[in-house]
């Protein structure tokens, strides 16, 4: 099919305004006349159009590409920009690789340009669209504004295709009429492949995970985060959440390797050089302090291999304070090179919910699914994992979940000047010799968690151990503890000190009856109700129970019904809406046997709500 989207007779508009500077007169009658012929950029009609220039494939799209524009291909983009340095104009065309569509053409074109006019242009939020279907089944809605690029004034053109379970955009950025021509010409060569299907072996695809998908990119193996959609492309791989808020943006991206003699350091710095580059940005300092992002120290994980990560931030897009995203990094090295992972966040202010800023990873189902996939990278040449992951939470004898008090060591606070002071802990101790031995049990429970992570992400609390014959040895970080078996009794001698620890039930399949409430909390008392068929109805308790004090990135901030299930000291809430929360239950003071008890105790923070 030829000239699927042609963008023709955009030189009607130019003939209209001939006498006019394209440059600097943005009249409202010029305005309304492009709109108004910005209906013919799609061509109705399949045309056979015979061309002598070569043709070049992107993705879904194959074309012939303007005279004397450079290209500059990215993972995701390719750009056709022209600049002529006498007169001062300048045409960029962008074309974007193809996601999944929605289904719907409008809301894949509101969609593209909040992410491609919008965000880094600040163009009119609600333009005025035209939208036409072509003779091979495209859906195509186009629209334009004027926009200030570094003090000049210019035009961006969005073109959005949808079909076929997919969708592509195409951006045009000019600022000189005497473009439509080589614009038309790209245009009426333009075919797009709607046969092409998402899959992992062509070289431009799309795959949404629902529950993760394995895949490959050189000698790296990977699983991607369940719920994300999935791209590959020759130089890399894109991951970005499906169901990230509307304005905001969030992406893995698996870059190429990096052949390297050089030290972990200078390999995260290149790497980090790369990617703000990648995306167009401008490095910020970190902090104040002078650099460009903070490094953690060089590790090594429990795959076997070294990393070393750095967060750090890039401004994206024009004028004096372009948009704010966080651009953290992740290398590994394997043998004689280095592979690389840069992860790209929004950075979002909502005032009507919060005071405080928040990228978009700090939504804890985007940080475990970020965490889960980078810890879960394996190589074909690499090592093998150090440690196994736990199949159960129970093996019989120490292999349990423990509550207890034991002394902590701390920073000094008025309450403890030493910086000593006794705690609850729940120690754990795991099938696959991994020990917790810290005071703050994880905030969701256990449930679906892979304990090595947690072990990479908060080192100082985790450890292994090692049990015979009623006595056996907890190594942790800062040293060896002597642990023994009394009766049912664990015995944990800390600091020189024996701290006596019970085993907690296993609280599986736990059921509630009753309406509970709490302490008042936002200006009224919040509530949830349990059925003992498992089900439960949310007036602000779980909004409490989750302890986000950005009320942005609580995802319990409305109320809900869904159902509930209990397994592994973890209560998981599935919202009728899709929503899908978990929090820490112990099971303190719980009989499993009575489904209504005076009092439930949830969150890690065991906070109680009283049955009404």
């Amino acid at each position: 099919m030829n000239g699927t989207l042609k963008q023709v007779n955009m030189k009607k508009w130019n003939n209209s305004y001939k006498n006019n500077s394209f440059v600097t007169s943005y009249s409202f009658t010029w305005h309304r006349s492009l709109r108004r012929t910005l209906v013919l950029s799609v061509f109705m009609a399949s045309l056979s159009i015979q061309t002598f220039s070569q043709t070049e494939t992107f993705d879904i799209a194959t074309y012939t590409p303007p005279k004397d524009f450079k290209k500059d291909s990215k993972a995701a983009v390719v750009n056709y920009t022209n600049v002529n340095q006498a007169t001062g104009s300048i045409c960029v065309i962008a074309l974007f690789a193809s996601t999944v569509s929605t289904g719907d053409a409008k809301k894949d074109f509101k969609k593209a340009w909040q992410e491609l006019a919008v965000t880094p242009y600040k163009a009119e939020a609600n333009p005025k669209t035209e939208m036409q279907t072509t003779t091979d089944g495209w859906e195509v809605v186009t629209a334009a504004a004027p926009i200030k690029l570094d003090g000049a004034e210019l035009y961006v053109i969005l073109t959005v295709a949808s079909g076929f379970g997919k969708t592509m955009s195409i951006r045009t950025s000019l600022n000189d009429e005497a473009y439509t021509a080589q614009i038309d010409a790209m245009f009426a060569s333009m075919e797009l492949d709607k046969t092409k299907t998402s899959s992992m072996s062509n070289n431009n695809s799309t795959t949404t995970s629902i529950t993760g998908t394995i895949g490959k990119f050189g000698l790296m193996n990977y699983t991607s985060p369940a719920g994300w959609s999935h791209q590959s492309f020759p130089d890399g791989v894109v991951f970005k959440p499906l169901d990230i808020p509307p304005g905001e943006y969030l992406s893995i991206q698996i870059m190429q390797p990096l052949n390297f003699s050089g030290s972990m350091e200078q390999a995260l710095q290149q790497s980090f050089d790369e990617a703000a580059a990648m995306y167009n940005g401008t490095k910020m300092n970190y902090a104040g302090s002078g650099a460009s992002y903070q490094k953690t120290e060089a590790k090594k994980s429990f795959q076997g291999w070294e990393y070393i990560r750095a967060n750090g931030g890039i401004r994206i897009g024009t004028g004096d304070y372009p948009p704010e995203y966080g651009l953290d990094m992740f290398v590994t090295k394997i043998n004689n090179r280095f592979e690389r992972m840069a992860i790209l966040k929004s950075r979002t202010i909502n005032r009507s919910c919060s005071m405080s800023a928040f990228y978009a990873d700090e939504r804890q189902q985007y940080k475990t699914a970020i965490d889960n996939f980078l810890f879960s990278l394996q190589f074909t040449d690499g090592p093998q994992p150090l440690i196994t992951q736990s199949k159960s939470l129970e093996g019989g004898g120490i292999k349990a979940v423990w509550r207890g008090i034991s002394m902590n060591v701390s920073t000094a606070t008025t309450s403890q000047p030493i910086g000593l002071g006794y705690n609850v802990f729940t120690p754990i101790f795991l099938s696959n010799g991994q020990a917790y031995f810290g005071p703050k049990f994880y905030s969701e429970g256990l449930n679906d968690v892979d304990t090595r992570v947690l072990a990479e992400l908060y080192r100082r609390d985790w450890g292994t151990y090692t049990f015979s014959t009623g006595r056996g040895v907890l190594k942790m970080p800062y040293g060896d503890i002597p642990l023994r078996m009394e009766g049912n009794t664990l015995i944990i001698t800390a600091n020189h000190t024996d701290h006596r620890f019970y085993q907690l039930p296993s609280v599986d399949g736990a059921k509630f009856n009753g309406t509970y409430t709490m302490s008042e909390a936002y200006g009224k008392i919040p509530a949830i109700t349990f059925s003992a068929d498992g089900r439960f109805s949310d007036n602000g308790a779980i909004r409490v129970l989750y302890h986000e004090y950005n009320e942005c990135i609580n995802p319990a901030l409305a109320p809900g019904s869904g159902a509930y299930e209990v397994k592994d000291y973890t209560i998981t809430f599935s919202y009728s809406d899709g929503r899908k929360i978990k929090i820490a239950f112990l099971g303190t003071e719980y009989d499993i046997n009575n489904q209504s008890p005076s009092m439930l105790r949830m969150s890690n923070n065991e906070d109680p709500m009283t049955r009404q």
